[in-house]
């Protein structure tokens, strides 16, 4: 086996291992989890190390290849059930059992052709041995049909159902999907065009090496796509918890300072492990918090404020942060040392509650609050708020 074949080898097994706790726990990640389990278990059976005892122990010629096709027919079945039930999980039910009896079918004629197919020795590529014989080219073309047949089905429906995802990783991985399949069917048309002309003796566009060489490379590019297509949508998963883990550190001296001085804000009840979940927590707090102090916030106060932002920063929404950032930091002082809310403090309430879309952008939110978070703690706030206790003094 070529390098290449071995990092496919190991990528395979890689993305096995990785995918098999979800698969344990999600009923419907268990066919994707079967069909990179018996792809990669069908490319390790290609290797000669596993391939040649096996062939010697039972005694069978080409064993292997056999065993190598039937996983393959199991894998391409779990693949496209997976992809169905993604892409038309209202067909799932129809499909599971036409998958189940096009893959009986297909195996059973795989058994049959195997064995009345003349196999006097071990070839080490019996597809190639296989060429200008007609039952063996029958075998070869039950293979590459049933791939070319699921492989076609599996890029129409990745690719129609990538132009619907809403996620942008989501649909790149699904796209890497597709062409990885395209690719697939491409490698299963290829090699039937050979093994055809061969059997009716035509020349074919090569000659045979640099055939077997092009057919490796599209059938290792096609698996890497896959993988790699397979990963992107998990990539974007970690992408976004870490997002979610750096935003939740960051926000916390804000949250921890709002919630210091109106901890009545601070929801009830354990906190949830997901990340996303314990933000969009986070995040209503600080909101609930400044729901709450903007009625110890005058508007004399506010108008300092917006003067004092002013002088400092041109930006608008920079200056509208930071300006909200000082006389949120002048009503947490002010709460903090006692201070009774305003007498209109209701109306503000009332207010404000209107403006409180709970339908809000979480992106457009979240930018918000750092901007918030990054002000409330800057030098000005800190001289914003020193000026506002020695007034009251």
């Amino acid at each position: 086996m070529c390098p290449l074949k071995h990092v496919v080898l190991a990528a395979l097994w890689a993305v096995t291992a990785w995918r098999l706790p979800s698969a344990v726990r999600v009923a419907k990640q268990r066919s994707v989890w079967v069909a990179f389990a018996s792809i990669a278990a069908a490319n390790t059976l290609a290797h000669p190390a596993v391939e040649g005892p096996l062939n010697e122990v039972t005694g069978i010629n080409n064993l292997a290849t056999l065993v190598r096709n039937l996983l393959g027919i199991i894998g391409y079945s779990a693949f496209l059930q997976f992809v169905i039930s993604v892409a038309r999980p209202q067909a799932i039910r129809i499909s599971r059992r036409l998958l189940t009896v096009c893959g009986i079918v297909s195996a059973c004629a795989l058994v049959f052709l195997f064995a009345v197919t003349p196999r006097p020795y071990n070839a080490d590529n019996f597809f190639e041995a296989c060429t200008g014989r007609p039952l063996g080219t029958a075998y070869c073309c039950v293979v590459l049909g049933y791939l070319g047949v699921s492989t076609v089905i599996a890029t129409c429906l990745f690719m129609g159902y990538s132009r619907h995802a809403g996620d942008a990783w989501l649909r790149v991985g699904l796209r890497l999907l597709g062409i990885g399949t395209g690719l697939g069917a491409f490698y299963t048309v290829f090699c039937a065009a050979r093994l055809l002309t061969r059997l009716a003796h035509q020349p074919f566009v090569t000659d045979d090496h640099t055939a077997l060489s092009v057919a490796h490379i599209i059938e290792d590019t096609a698996v890497v796509f896959i993988v790699v297509g397979n990963s992107v949508p998990a990539c974007g998963v970690l992408w976004r918890a870490l997002f979610d883990w750096r935003t939740l550190r960051r926000l916390r001296p804000l949250w921890s300072s709002l919630t210091e001085a109106v901890p009545d804000i601070v929801l009830e009840g354990p906190i949830h492990r997901t990340l996303r979940i314990r933000l969009h927590r986070q995040v209503i707090e600080i909101h609930d918090a400044r729901l709450v102090l903007a009625s110890y916030a005058s508007p004399r106060l506010r108008e300092q404020a917006h003067q004092r932002a002013a002088q400092v920063l041109r930006d608008g929404e920079r200056r509208t942060a930071l300006a909200e950032a000082l006389w949120l930091r002048a009503a947490c002082e002010a709460k903090l040392a006692g201070a009774q809310p305003l007498a209109d403090s209701a109306e503000k309430l009332t207010v404000l509650s209107e403006h409180l879309d709970l339908s809000f952008d979480f992106g457009t939110e979240v930018a918000w609050v750092r901007q918030l978070c990054e002000a409330f703690h800057s030098p000005t706030a800190d001289a914003f708020a020193w000026e506002q206790q020695l007034e009251q003094a």
